[in-house]
């Protein structure tokens, strides 16, 4: 019998209600308003072909479960491709941008004007230029994608202490030698706020692509849902689209915890 409590078990209580506060809270404040709607519902408040009830669109989960996860694993592919190419180009073109002042010059503006247009507007022209099909949707997912990540680590790369950087100089460390062992780990979670914001975006991208007529997957299936007037189908592939999202973000928050071990959290959690 233990005198005194483990350290590993005086950090699972604080575990514990470490996750009951996140988790908790925002569950029972939507379980709250999933079951006001429900009774609103069956009192005849809301009515059915202008937003089906919770249960009818739980029913459509279920008995098409099957066939809306055939059509999610379409865009969870595309999705995750797309998300992937911008984390590397993202990567690439910031270096190059801290490294070649001309480049960021020359193309800094044309990546914030990207950013101006409408995505529901450029994607048709995408969709004209490359065809119908993945490639389109590939670009629309690294065109949203890619500029959170090029911003945010090419911010990162210019606020390294200035301090550092001449003590790295006065040691005689290479162009290469500085980027490797100090701006880009300094910068690290620069890189990781924008890709924690881009992994929120990819999986609508590749919603967006395919109501252009990009590809086939759960944004086809929504449409299909909507045009033949069975709405619960179609929120019901609204909550696929969430999932998905959150498993992106998900796997964000790994891969910044598993690159930054020294770090106790992400930032913003």
């Amino acid at each position: 019998m233990r005198l005194f409590p483990t350290e590993n078990s005086m950090k699972q209580p604080g575990a514990v209600r470490r996750f009951s506060r996140l988790v908790l809270p925002p569950f029972l404040l939507v379980l709250g308003l999933i079951l006001i709607f429900q009774l609103l519902a069956d009192a005849g408040f809301i009515r059915h072909y202008v937003l089906p009830a919770p249960g009818d669109v739980a029913r459509s989960l279920v008995s098409d479960f099957s066939v809306m996860g055939a059509f999610a694993l379409q865009t969870l592919r595309i999705a995750a491709f797309g998300f992937l190419l911008s984390v590397l180009a993202g990567i690439l073109f910031a270096l190059l941008m801290d490294r070649f002042k001309l480049l960021s010059n020359t193309a800094y503006p044309f990546i914030v004007i990207s950013q101006t247009i409408p995505t529901l507007v450029i994607t048709p022209v995408i969709v004209l230029i490359f065809g119908y099909g993945s490639t389109a949707s590939l670009f629309v997912v690294l065109l949203v994608c890619f500029f959170p990540i090029t911003i945010s680590l090419l911010q990162g790369l210019r606020s390294v202490d200035d301090d550092l950087l001449r003590m790295m100089h006065t040691m005689g460390a290479s162009t290469t030698a500085i980027l490797r062992h100090l701006k880009f780990p300094a910068s690290l979670p620069s890189l990781f706020a924008g890709i924690r914001i881009s992994s929120t975006y990819c999986v609508m991208a590749a919603v967006l692509a395919e109501w252009a007529g990009g590809g086939e997957g759960i944004g086809i299936y929504m449409l299909r849902m909507k045009r033949s007037f069975r709405y619960s189908a179609m929120f019901a592939s609204i909550l696929w689209i969430i999932a998905l999202s959150l498993i992106f973000y998900a796997v964000a928050l790994f891969a910044e915890r598993f690159s930054m071990p020294w770090r106790e959290k992400p930032a913003g959690q």
